[in-house]
C-alpha cells in the first residue's frame, strides 16, 4: 500500500508541476490572435444561445469547454445586438464581447477561459502515464509523463484557447480507447472507444484521419492475425466481427458529434453569409462528380441545402471550408530560414518538428529507434504507437496550411510514449554492466538537459526553439508565424514600458488586443520608416522584423519573451 501510494504521489506531483507551469505562466500573457478574434466569444454564444452560426473552422467543443466558466461570471454581455451577429463575421463579434462589451473583465474571461484547456492538458499527461506504464511500466510511465510534463509545445498550448490541446487528448484517448478495446473486446470498452472517437471529431476536423487510422489497425490486425505475438489481441480471431465492430464504433461516434450540437438539425446554407460563393463550390463538386453540367442536378441540390433540415449540417461545412483552407487555398504564406513561398514544402512540418522540439528528446528519439528490437517487448502494441505519428505527418505533407507546431501537436504524445520504453535499456540491452550503467545514465542527463531547456525560458514556451535553430533568440529566423507570435506579449511590453519610464513607443505588430486596455501609448509604424527609423523607440513583433531593412543592422536593447524587438532611437549613435 505504501509503495503504490508513493507511486501515485510522485504521478501526482508531476501533474500539478504542469498545471502550475500553465497556470503561472498563461497570467503574464495577454489575449492572443484565435483567443480574442475567434474561440472565447464564439464557446460563450454556443453556450448562451445554442445557435452555431459563428462555427465556421473547428468543431464547438473546445470552445464550449473554454466557455463553462463564463457562465458563472456575473454582468457578461453578449452582443446579439450587434451587426456581426446577423453578419456572421465571427473576428468581429469576437472582438464586441471582449474589447468592448466586456473590456473591464478581460484579463478575468481569458483566465477562466483558459483554465479548461490547462486541465484538458493535465488528462492527457495522465493518459500519457496510464498508457506507457501499461506498456512498459512504472518507470517508463514516469519518464514518458516527465517528458511530457516539461515540453515546450506542449505547455506553449495548453494554456491558450485553441483547439490544438483538445485534438491532442482526445485523439490520443481515442487511439487509446481503441487499443484497449483491440486487447478485450467487452461492452464497456466498445462504449468508451465509440464515445472518445466522437470527441475527437469534436474537438478539430484534424481528427477525420482516425477514419484511415483504425481501417489502417484493421488491415494490420487482420494481416498478422495467424502471428504469435497477436494472442493477447482477441480481435483477431474474429476479423469479421471486429470490421464490424469498427464500423459501430464510427456510429457511437458520430452520435457524439450529434450531441455536441445540440441535435441541431438545419439546412447546410442556412446562416452563410458567402450563399453565392458556397453554391459555385457546391456546383463545381457536382460538375466533377457526375461528368455532366447538369443545371437540373444542380438546381435540386442547391433547393436542398437552402431549404432541406439535416443532421450535421454546420459540421458538414465546416469540415468542407477547413479542408479548403487545408488543401487548397491559404492566406498564410509560410517561411522556412528566411525563405518565403507561397505553394510551401512538404517538409515543413518535418523542420518544424526538429527545431521546436526540444533537442534531448530528439537524442532520446533516436536512441529509441536504435534499440527498438532490443526494447520492443508488443510489436502490434509498438504500432498502436508509431503509425498515428507516421500517418499524421504523411497528412501534412499534403496541407498547404503551414504555421506553426500547433498542427502536429497530437504527434508528441505518442513520441513520448514511444521514448518511454528507453528507461528500460539498464537492463534490455545485452553488455557489460559498466556499459549498460554508462546507457542508462546518459538517458537520465539527457531527461535532465530536457529539464533545464524547458526551464530556462519559463514562461515564453511559445517561442521556443531548440539549439538547432539556435535558440529562442534566434528562432524567429527559421520560423515565424504562430511559432514565436500569437499577440501574446502586450502585458510584457505594458510591463517594460512602465519599468524604463517610456512614455510613447512606434508599435509595429499584429495588433490582436487593442493596446490602450494597456496602457501603452503607441503610434502606427509608417512604410517609410522600414527603410530608416525615426528618433523615437520601436517595438517591433518577430513576424514582421524581417520587413524591416535596418533589423538586422541594430542590435535590440531588449527582448520581450523571445517575440517583440525593441529599439531605442532618441540616442543618435545608437546606429
Amino acid at each position: 500500500m505504501n509503495q503504490r501510494f508513493a507511486r501515485c504521489l510522485v504521478v501526482g506531483i508531476l501533474l500539478v508541476v504542469f498545471f502550475v507551469q500553465a497556470t503561472t505562466s498563461m497570467l503574464r500573457k495577454s489575449p492572443t490572435a484565435d483567443e480574442a478574434a475567434h474561440h472565447i466569444a464564439t464557446g460563450y454564444s454556443f453556450l448562451k444561445t445554442r445557435d452555431f452560426r459563428l462555427n465556421s473552422t473547428a468543431p464547438p467543443l473546445m470552445e464550449e469547454l473554454a466557455a463553462i466558466p463564463l457562465l458563472f461570471m456575473r454582468d457578461l454581455k453578449i452582443p446579439l445586438d450587434h451587426s456581426s451577429w446577423e453578419e456572421v463575421k465571427r473576428t468581429e463579434f469576437g472582438r464586441q464581447f471582449l474589447f468592448v462589451d466586456n473590456v473591464d473583465k478581460v484579463d478575468r474571461i481569458v483566465f477562466w477561459s483558459r483554465v479548461p484547456i490547462v486541465l484538458t492538458g493535465v488528462f492527457l499527461g495522465f493518459l500519457v502515464f496510464l498508457w506507457s506504464s501499461r506498456l512498459y511500466g512504472y518507470k517508463s510511465g514516469i519518464f514518458a509523463l516527465f517528458l511530457y510534463v516539461f515540453s515546450p509545445p506542449i505547455l506553449a498550448h495548453t494554456r491558450l484557447v485553441t483547439m490544438d490541446m483538445g485534438t491532442s487528448c482526445f485523439i490520443f484517448l481515442a487511439v487509446f480507447c481503441f487499443y484497449l478495446y483491440c486487447k478485450k473486446p467487452s461492452f464497456g470498452n466498445f462504449v468508451l472507444a465509440g464515445i472518445a472517437f466522437g470527441l475527437a471529431q469534436l474537438s478539430k476536423y484534424t481528427a477525420v484521419y482516425l477514419y484511415p487510422l483504425y481501417l489502417v489497425f484493421f488491415v494490420l490486425i487482420w494481416f498478422y492475425s495467424k502471428r504469435d505475438f497477436m494472442s493477447d489481441y482477441i480481435v483477431s480471431r474474429n476479423i469479421r466481427k471486429f470490421l464490424f465492430s469498427i464500423i459501430f464504433i464510427f456510429l457511437i461516434g458520430n452520435f457524439v458529434v450529434f450531441c455536441g450540437y445540440f441535435f441541431e438539425l438545419k439546412p447546410l446554407l442556412l446562416n452563410d453569409v458567402d450563399v453565392g460563393e458556397k453554391i459555385a463550390f457546391f456546383e463545381g463538386i457536382i460538375t466533377k462528380v457526375s461528368g455532366s453540367n447538369s443545371e437540373w442536378l444542380k438546381a435540386k441540390f442547391i433547393s436542398f441545402a437552402l431549404n432541406q433540415p439535416i443532421p450535421f449540417s454546420t459540421y458538414i461545412m465546416g469540415f468542407l471550408g477547413a479542408s479548403n483552407q487545408t488543401l487548397v487555398e491559404n492566406k498564410f504564406v509560410p517561411m522556412i530560414f528566411g525563405n518565403y513561398n507561397p505553394e510551401g514544402w512538404w517538409y515543413y512540418y518535418i523542420v518544424v518538428f526538429l527545431l521546436k522540439t526540444s533537442f534531448p528528446v530528439l537524442i532520446l528519439l533516436i536512441i529509441a529507434v536504435l534499440l527498438s528490437r532490443r526494447l520492443i517487448k508488443d510489436r502490434m502494441s509498438e504500432l498502436f504507437i508509431t503509425i498515428p505519428v507516421v500517418l499524421l505527418m504523411i497528412f501534412t505533407m499534403f496541407s498547404v496550411l503551414q504555421l506553426g507546431v500547433r498542427y502536429i501537436l497530437p504527434i508528441y504524445p505518442f513520441l513520448f510514449v514511444y521514448i518511454s520504453r528507453v528507461i528500460n535499456v539498464n537492463v534490455q540491452v545485452n553488455k557489460g554492466f559498466v556499459q549498460r550503467r554508462l546507457v542508462y545514465l546518459f538517458v537520465l542527463f539527457l531527461g535532465f538537459c530536457h529539464l533545464i531547456s524547458t526551464v530556462r525560458v519559463f514562461p515564453h514556451y511559445l517561442p521556443f526553439f531548440n539549439i538547432l535553430a539556435g535558440g529562442p533568440n534566434n528562432g524567429y529566423k527559421c520560423l515565424t508565424w504562430v511559432n514565436t507570435d500569437l499577440g501574446q506579449e502586450l502585458k510584457g511590453l505594458a510591463k517594460y514600458l512602465d519599468e524604463n519610464d517610456i512614455k510613447r513607443v512606434k508599435l509595429g505588430y499584429g495588433i490582436f488586443a487593442p493596446p490602450e486596455i494597456y496602457n501603452i501609448n503607441y503610434l502606427p509604424i509608417k512604410d517609410i520608416e522600414k527603410e530608416k527609423p525615426e528618433n523615437e523607440v520601436y517595438a517591433i513583433c518577430a513576424t514582421i522584423i524581417n520587413s524591416f531593412k535596418w533589423a538586422d543592422k541594430c542590435k535590440p536593447r531588449h527582448m520581450i519573451g523571445y517575440s517583440i524587438f525593441i529599439y531605442d532611437f532618441r540616442f543618435a549613435n545608437y546606429m
